[in-house]
């Protein structure tokens, strides 16, 4: 059966619509949440795995004054449009892009090279989120944080009305409900902690989003 919530990234089209539409999913109240679970506190090198149209990394940059930004996609026309958002963010001494299949490649990135690593509307797309976040957990120093951004079950009929507000058509939003929202905020968690993040917490977000994170000891 087709994954309808992974989407072919190859469009550029399709690409400049999700670069566009970045700021409806990475909200104000997005960035509460995060600030709330994560702070304010300047970490030096900032990942995001699945890093789409790199303008989550170029946020992070800023907000928390980091220096380093690594991204990873399996699309290279999202790579591309990331190279143009990252280059001459302001504070920014070097970036990376790199293009992964996280099934078949893990993540490309050394152990313990990441002081905060995110990954935003990914972990429905991973066949395997326990090995996904077991690789995170590998990047992520010690004293580091991950964090995961998603749809959540739970709440369909939120799911749809919120879609459609959007102009997702609301049969649609229904068919994408399960591949979407394949998770439930108890089971994000629980796939944090086993992959060995502690003190994990979360917000959830108009009932359909969470924004959770966990610490590396």
């Amino acid at each position: 059966m087709t994954h309808l919530g992974k989407a072919d990234w190859t469009d550029p089209e399709r690409v400049r619509r999700m670069a566009d539409s970045y700021k409806l999913r990475y909200d104000t109240a997005f960035w509460q949440a995060f600030e709330e679970l994560v702070g304010t506190d300047p970490r030096e090198v900032v990942a995001d795995f699945g890093c789409g149209p790199g303008l989550l990394l170029a946020d992070l940059v800023k907000r928390l004054a980091s220096t380093v930004a690594r991204g990873v996609d399996e699309s290279p026309e999202m790579l591309g449009y990331a190279e143009t958002a990252l280059t001459d963010v302001d504070g920014i001494e070097s970036h990376s892009l790199q293009q992964a299949n996280f099934d078949e490649d893990g993540i490309p990135l050394d152990s313990e090279s990441v002081d905060l690593g995110f990954c935003g509307f990914m972990l429905h797309e991973v066949s395997s989120p326990s090995a996904f976040l077991a690789e995170a957990f590998r990047v992520v120093r010690r004293e580091g944080v991950y964090v995961v951004y998603d749809y959540v079950s739970g709440n369909r009929d939120a799911f749809i009305r919120i879609m459609s507000s959007g102009g997702m058509d609301p049969s649609r939003a229904a068919k994408r409900y399960p591949h979407m929202c394949k998770h439930s905020v108890d089971d994000i968690e629980g796939l944090l902690r086993s992959s060995g993040f502690q003190d994990v917490q979360s917000i959830v977000l108009d009932g359909i989003r969470v924004v959770a994170a966990g610490l590396k000891y």
